[in-house]
């Protein structure tokens, strides 16, 4: 057995270089400093942060719980707020060709009397034939819908934090949380090191040996960690492992990104909203201090200019003197993540477009997989074979499903929207699961992976765009209507209870109901991190912070 790593090196900031050195740092010490790892980040003093992601999955509050961070503290210091839900606007029309909407929510549907919701809704109810069949579906298993419409927290205020029935996460300022994990992750022994990398060393195995730093010379290194961005400076440009491309699958390559004010301050939404634009889609990320925004398009079907004038034109009273900034994006991954002692983390390591807001918790799970899978010194291949089998998995996972919104559009007034619908390659998974889900809804086991999306999510997604407006399933006959009929009635009686309790987010932020509960003296075992469910059942009390 080879010597035991001892350093890990990471190379670049941001949110993904700091959530790396803050993980690591916390679940790679010991008691005895002689079997710890030291954990270096190295940024450069002259390369921004893109910032790309402001919104979160619910990996992102486990993350928050096993750190040991208060939801009070990552608050006020980000200028979060709480999200339920992905609300995705103008992606189908009706047939009199006017906008629909759906939700994507953070929480699963039941099982009743073993058989999915879906397959109830599907069969029994009505509404699923409707251009809001998606947010008919959800209203039958959750108040989110609600939520949403009222710009409620889904927390009450007296609820202790990190609880509740409903599922969320969070919206953030990514450069005030790459902040925020920097401060936490110095202080708790993580070394930060501000200086230029000038150039890169190989030894006669073609492994990184060292990095000749403008100021501070010769850095030896045992395992690297590129967090460099889109440059990929070392797995990418120095190592040279090749880019694989999905734009046979998604079709945008830019983003035009602003920040704005609030419309309205007392109405702050705790959904993530996307909208449909004539060349791709608009998010809307509402933060406490401002709204992020932008356009996601491809440039094949209207120029930057165009881009910005038609995000401006849409935020017309909110944007006075505002210049969209445009950022070129590449979509796809590297071939493969973990090559030789160089671990790719973040934007160096792939990039899919923030549908579904993806891209930290991407790359929280791969520091989470570096992690179970630490070689020796002796870099155990096996264990890189299986890293980087997870990462394949996840991008193309998402890939799927990023994908087949837009496969699944019906619009007709726009060549961007055609083009998505009928001109890019689906995979072959994909493929064969939208002919089995004609007659059936969607499952896990159809698909090669659930470490975000299941099938419940595909169900919603199916259900949403009228995939089943006409179907007819062919286990429909062995459903009771009886069933569901009781089913919906006790969730029409407990729906004004979920609810009572609620107020508007912004009264909740201003008033900053952040409580630690009667418990918190006693905090229980961290909880164990379970990344194939999206849907996280979050703890009740959190441990305290740690005080350095």
């Amino acid at each position: 057995m080879g010597k035991p790593i001892r350093k890990i090196t990471i190379v670049g900031g941001g949110t993904a270089g700091w959530l790396a050195a803050a993980f690591l740092n916390r679940y790679c010490t010991s008691e005895d400093p002689r079997k710890s790892i030291e954990i270096t980040l190295i940024e450069s003093p002259d390369i921004p942060i893109v910032g790309v992601g402001e919104a979160s999955l619910p990996g992102m509050v486990v993350l928050l719980h096993q750190l040991g961070i208060s939801e009070s503290e990552f608050f006020k210091a980000t200028n979060a707020t709480f999200k339920v839900a992905a609300h995705f606007v103008n992606w189908n029309h009706d047939r009199r060709g006017n906008s629909t909407e759906f939700l994507n929510i953070l929480n699963a549907p039941p099982i009743l009397d073993g058989h999915h919701l879906a397959d109830y809704f599907i069969t029994f109810d009505p509404a699923r034939s409707d251009p809001s069949a998606g947010m008919s579906y959800v209203r039958a298993f959750s108040p989110v819908v609600e939520i949403v419409k009222g710009d409620l927290s889904p927390r009450a205020p007296e609820d202790p934090e990190f609880s509740g029935e409903i599922g969320y996460t969070y919206h953030f300022d990514a450069t005030k949380v790459a902040e925020f994990l920097k401060e936490l992750a110095t202080r708790r022994g993580v070394i930060h090191i501000l200086d230029t990398v000038d150039s890169i060393a190989l030894d006669e195995k073609g492994f990184v040996k060292s990095l000749d730093l403008r100021e501070h010379g010769e850095h030896a290194i045992d395992l690297v960690v590129d967090c460099t961005g889109f440059r990929g400076s070392i797995l990418q440009k120095t190592l040279g492992e090749p880019f694989i491309s999905y734009a046979d699958h998604l079709l945008n390559d830019r983003a035009a990104v602003i920040q704005i004010p609030h419309n309205d301050v007392t109405r702050i939404s705790p959904a993530t909203k996307a909208t449909g634009f004539s060349a791709g889609w608009n998010f809307n990320i509402p933060l406490t201090s401002r709204v992020g925004t932008g356009y996601i398009y491809s440039s094949r079907f209207i120029s930057d200019e165009d881009a910005a004038d038609e995000l401006l034109r849409h935020y017309a009273g909110q944007v006075k003197g505002a210049e969209p900034r445009v950022i070129p994006i590449q979509t796809g991954r590297v071939r493969n993540a973990w090559v030789k002692n160089c671990v790719a983390l973040g934007l160096a390591g792939g990039f899919i477009e923030p549908l579904e807001s993806t891209a930290i918790f991407m790359t929280d799970l791969a520091v989470r997989w570096l992690r179970r899978f630490m070689p020796t010194k002796d870099f155990e291949p096996e264990f890189t074979t299986a890293f980087n089998r997870q990462v394949h998995r996840l991008y193309d996972e998402v890939r799927d499903l990023v994908q087949l919104h837009y496969h699944l559009n019906n619009r007709q007034d726009s060549k961007y929207w055609r083009a998505a619908r009928e001109e890019l390659k689906l995979s072959d998974r994909l493929q064969e699961n939208l002919s089995i889900w004609r007659t059936r809804s969607p499952e896990d086991l159809d698909l090669a992976s659930t470490f975000l999306f299941g099938g419940p999510v595909y169900a919603l997604l199916l259900i949403s765009k009228g995939y089943y407006s006409d179907a007819h399933l062919a286990n429909a006959h062995h459903l009771k209507r009886s069933v569901y009929d009781r089913y919906r009635q006790a969730i029409r009686a407990a729906r004004a209870n979920q609810l009572r309790k609620l107020v508007p987010q912004s009264e909740f932020l201003r008033g900053n109901h952040f409580v630690w509960g009667e418990r918190a003296s006693r905090p229980p075992p961290i909880p164990a991190f379970f990344p194939a469910a999206t849907k996280i059942k979050l703890p009740l009390h959190p441990p305290k912070p740690k005080k350095n």
